[in-house]
């Protein structure tokens, strides 16, 4: 193991006369193209649920939101395709304290790894005697190489973190090996040393709600800041985790597993009617992978959530499938105050779906988008284009599935480059055959392009970038300008929308995204 790891260790018996450990929790600023049309800015839900595992052990527990502290400060970055969107290094560095047992950071998006790594190596440089572990999304699917590529990593906590997070700190109080801690990862003469995989939580209820009282809250709701539509008050919520399907270009089996578990749908609203109660909260975005499975299980939810009467809006924007979203859910799910949903369909060639293993009736996900419509619901589409195997033909297939769903109401689509993920069966395979590059700065950049309009790269056999991007821009101009003629008044509704703040599409809240970076950027130059 790493000299620092046992040198730090005395040091963190000779200087600690806590009966409990410290632990900093870090959300790093976050990293974006300027021509991007999504910040995801965001509540740290995932750090503020480790936070809350942490306190309940009786750890002392400090977070530092680099993005919460500043959310509409924007500044360059060494690479002129992106711009910063938080607080700088001296800051994060000034506000960590002295006592910590460990440093934790959050290394949720691959994309972003290149400034995640500038501020690890800024608290190392700033501490050196602290103990610094990465986790989240990027940390578990690629351990060896965030360990590799910053040598101010000590480890890596892998999957859900927060037993992980709260054993470690209580064996690194006092002083036990941490490879006898499972879900860690750490490096000892130059080999990975995987501890015994975690299982994962099954008694999803036994956790405590997130600790959003330990970050700048009010900063993220005064903004409006959340990844759903509108400028409401708006927090994050997980009421299931996992996903039982297994499609090839998702990553979700290395962080979660197939396994998918719920809460108790009674102390999911309480959790709701908390937040309300503390936070004022107008509106809550369910960012579970696979929201609506299991039809029983959503539709007491929704009984619940209408006794509950909270006067609180629901959104589902993280994507979801539709075998049970049929009309009776669906008018529940509206009851309930649910008015924006996102599917997932991904293609629409089922000769494509197939192979990438997304297991859905392409004709049964769109009578549920009618259903959806019909009801009152804002309906939103996910599409990826440019798989490594997908002909121009399926594509166009596509493209056709947009327009009929311009058709049929559907609000907004989104027709994202492939991004080849670590973690993800179609990264294995694209690495095997060597088509993808070594994992490096200029690959993590590349995967920044799901949401930049300026760019996409291809990692398809049959289509260059520059085709792929034509594609990309075509299909989405098709369909809100066929949306647009079917509805020629949503071009004053976007305009107005737009000036308001009062979002009815993501389209308008990307646009007004857009339009208040471009203003900001204009107001710094002026000064």
């Amino acid at each position: 193991m790493r000299w620092r790891w046992h040198h730090n260790l005395m040091v963190q018996s000779q200087r600690t006369d806590s009966k409990r450990p410290h632990v900093v929790l870090v959300k790093p600023p976050l990293r974006v193209t300027k021509a991007s049309y999504s910040t995801l800015a965001c509540p740290p839900l995932a750090l503020a649920l480790v936070a809350a595992a942490l306190e309940k052990s009786d750890c002392e527990v400090t977070i530092i939101d680099a993005l919460g502290e500043a959310p509409r400060r924007y500044t360059p970055t060494a690479n002129s395709r992106f711009v910063r969107l938080g607080l700088s290094d001296d800051e994060i560095v000034a506000r960590l304290p002295r006592s910590a047992t460990y440093i934790g950071v959050t290394a949720m998006f691959t994309e972003e790894w290149p400034l995640i790594r500038s501020v690890i190596q800024a608290i190392r440089k700033a501490r050196p005697e602290a103990i610094i572990v990465a986790g989240g999304e990027h940390a578990s699917a690629a351990p060896k190489f965030t360990i590799e590529d910053s040598a101010a990593v000590d480890a890596c906590v892998i999957g859900e973190g927060e037993n992980t997070a709260v054993e470690l700190a209580w064996a690194l109080h006092e002083g036990r090996p941490v490879a006898d801690v499972a879900g860690v990862v750490t490096l000892e003469q130059g080999r990975l040393v995987r501890g015994e995989r975690r299982a994962r939580q099954r008694d999803l209820d036994a956790l405590p709600w997130p600790a959003w009282h330990l970050l700048p809250l009010e900063n993220y709701l005064d903004h409006g800041l959340g990844y759903g539509i509108g400028r409401n008050r708006s927090l994050p919520l997980l009421a299931t985790r996992g996903c039982p399907y297994t499609c090839t270009f998702c990553s979700n089996e290395k962080m979660w597993g197939i396994r998918w578990s719920a809460r108790d749908p009674a102390d999911v609203v309480a959790e709701i009617r908390a937040a309300v109660q503390r936070y004022a909260i107008t509106n809550v975005d369910f960012y579970d992978l696979t929201a609506v499975l299991q039809r029983r299980w959503i539709l007491r939810f929704c009984r619940l959530m209408a006794e509950a009467d909270l006067k609180v809006t629901l959104q589902i924007p993280s994507g979801t499938r539709s075998e049970v979203l049929d009309e009776e859910v669906l008018r529940a799910l509206k009851g309930a105050g649910c008015h924006h949903i996102v599917y997932a369909p991904e293609s629409g060639s089922p000769s494509l779906l197939k192979r990438v293993k997304k297991r859905i009736c392409l004709d049964r996900m769109t009578e549920s988008m009618i259903t959806a419509v019909k009801v009152g619901m804002t309906v939103k589409c996910n599409f990826i284009i440019g798989f490594p195997d997908e002909t121009e033909a399926e594509i166009r297939e596509t493209i056709a599935y947009c327009a009929q769903l311009a058709k049929i109401g559907v609000q907004d689509v989104n027709l994202g480059p492939f991004c080849p993920y670590p973690g993800s069966d179609l990264y294995d395979e694209l690495v095997a055959e060597g088509a993808l590059p070594v994992m490096s700065d200029a690959y993590c950049d590349t995967l920044a392009m799901y949401s930049d309009l300026s760019r996409s790269l291809s990692f398809s056999r049959h289509l260059s970038s520059r085709k792929l991007h034509a594609y990309r821009i075509a299909g989405m101009a098709l369909f809100y300008g066929s949306s647009t003629l079917r509805r020629p008044i949503r071009l004053f509704e976007i305009v107005r929308n737009i000036k308001t703040g009062k979002h009815q599409t993501r389209l308008d809240r990307a646009l007004s995204d857009m339009t208040r970076r471009f203003a900001d950027s204009l107001l710094r130059r002026a000064n």
